[in-house]
């Protein structure tokens, strides 16, 4: 019975280990403002990816939003992240691209999906 315990103790000791080991993740959220679109307009948040799905929230310009750091390109399907290294510029010209849409947390909490062109990321 002792040998068992002891494989036990000696296996979370190497899993709490390597745990120790791994990188810390990137932050959940990071933020954005509602830029490229007229004064008297809002964007549109999505459901999903897809200017036929449905508007769940909408945002003026120069508001602040929250985004995962999840994008994709619709047409190819590649989903990719801008929450990592890089400036604020750089991340835009990923975002910018057409057809990349970026996951945004609505002030309601709610994950909704907004065409990365209209959101310039901090």
């Amino acid at each position: 019975m002792q040998t068992v315990f002891r494989l036990i103790l000696a296996a979370a000791a190497a899993a709490t280990a390597t745990a120790a080991s791994v990188p810390a993740q990137a932050s959940a959220f990071t933020g954005g403002t509602i830029t490229a679109i007229a004064p008297d307009d809002a964007l549109n948040i999505r459901k999903w990816p897809s200017t036929a799905s449905k508007i769940i929230d909408a945002y003026p310009l120069n508001a602040p939003i929250s985004l995962t750091g999840r994008c994709k390109d619709i047409t190819t399907n590649v989903s990719f992240r801008i929450d990592g290294y890089g400036s604020a510029s750089w991340k835009y010209a990923q975002m910018k691209k057409a057809y990349v849409w970026c996951q945004v947390m609505t002030d309601d909490a709610e994950l909704g999906w907004a065409r990365g062109k209209y959101i310039w990321p901090e």
